[in-house]
């Protein structure tokens, strides 16, 4: 699984994460492409990309549930 521009929109919509360009351009190279051999799962990717993004705004690991925004992002429907 790889992260894509729509995963990055339901993250700023749902989880309420502020992503600008310049980050949203930095998730893509470094999650927009599977990291040959292995493989992310959807658990791993959501994970790696909200910590990426917590670090990057300066905010608390503890501060977004990430349980709720995983299943919003990965199935914007059923939130």
């Amino acid at each position: 699984m790889i992260l894509t521009r729509k995963m990055i929109a339901n993250l700023r919509f749902h989880c309420r994460l502020a992503i600008d360009k310049e980050l949203e351009a930095s998730l893509l190279r470094q999650f927009g492409v599977e990291p040959y051999p292995n493989e992310y799962s959807e658990q791993d990717l959501h994970e790696q990309v909200r910590k990426v993004v917590m670090k990057y705004n300066g905010l608390q690991e503890d501060s977004l549930s990430s349980v709720y925004c995983a299943q919003a992002v990965v199935e914007p429907g059923r939130v």
